[in-house]
């Protein structure tokens, strides 16, 4: 296995792929391939990496070309043609998630946290529920890495605030995001007032996250008591103590 490269990943996913009978999934796999194809457009799509997935795809873009292309260019495309679709057969309603990171590329495939966090995103509630409320056929999540590269910006085709921030909680993973609802709005909106925490849980989640440089935490399976002398009694305690970091000077 060589070394990591950087590129940008779509992950895209037919809405309702299972409940088509067997020759209707083989004409949307083939839709599907044929608006991806039109929407990159030549050369481009020849220079990507893309992925069967049944009822989905991933395409991998190399990192020399800008993530803001991808986003401003060939998202709207995408969404155009959807629209257009609309009046045809097979129908298709997209749910698509965009990362960006470093890609390990092997005789298996296309691997590394970068492709699990695409894919997370692409399953999450959020932009499932978003696909699900949108007048039009796509709805489109993107990474906190894509917000802060791209997104903000403010680059031509992209309007920073069309996007929506997510609270995304796929398995493992716990993550924030950003929603976007092409020519809808109002059902990003919708969706990103569920999904937000209050600013209480944000601060909570944040002290979780804080660094300690030393000192004793506490539990207790039932009631914790202080007694005289700062004693401390109760059901299972535990006593969890972090080392205080060593100086490697004089003061």
């Amino acid at each position: 296995m060589g070394p990591p490269a950087h590129a940008t990943l779509l992950v895209a996913d037919v809405e309702r792929f299972s409940t088509r009978d067997g020759a209707d999934q083989m004409r949307t796999r083939e839709a599907l391939y044929d608006e991806f194809r039109a929407a990159f457009t030549e050369p481009l799509w020849s220079s990507c990496a893309h992925e069967d997935r049944g009822d989905g795809l991933l395409v991998v873009v190399p990192g020399q070309v800008p993530k803001s292309m991808v986003l401003g260019e060939v998202l709207p495309r995408l969404d155009a043609a959807l629209g257009r679709r609309r009046r045809g057969d097979p129908l298709l309603r997209l749910r698509v998630a965009v990362h960006a990171g470093d890609v390990h590329l092997d005789e298996h495939g296309i691997g590394g946290h970068a492709v699990i966090r695409a894919f997370r995103l692409c399953d999450s509630d959020p932009l499932r529920k978003a696909v699900a409320a949108a007048r039009g056929d796509l709805a489109v999540l993107v990474s906190e890495t894509i917000h802060e590269d791209v997104v903000r910006g403010g680059y031509p085709g992209i309007a920073p605030q069309a996007f929506h921030a997510v609270d995304v909680h796929v398995k493992e993973t716990a993550v924030r995001a950003w929603l976007h609802v092409p020519g809808d709005e109002d059902a990003a909106r919708r969706v990103a007032a569920e999904a937000s925490p209050g600013p209480d849980t944000a601060t909570a989640a944040a002290d979780r996250e804080a660094p300690r440089e030393g000192g004793l935490s506490f539990s207790a399976g039932g009631d914790l008591r202080v007694g005289p002398g700062n004693n401390f009694a109760g059901r299972d305690v535990r006593v969890d103590e972090r080392p205080r970091p060593r100086r490697w000077w004089r003061p």
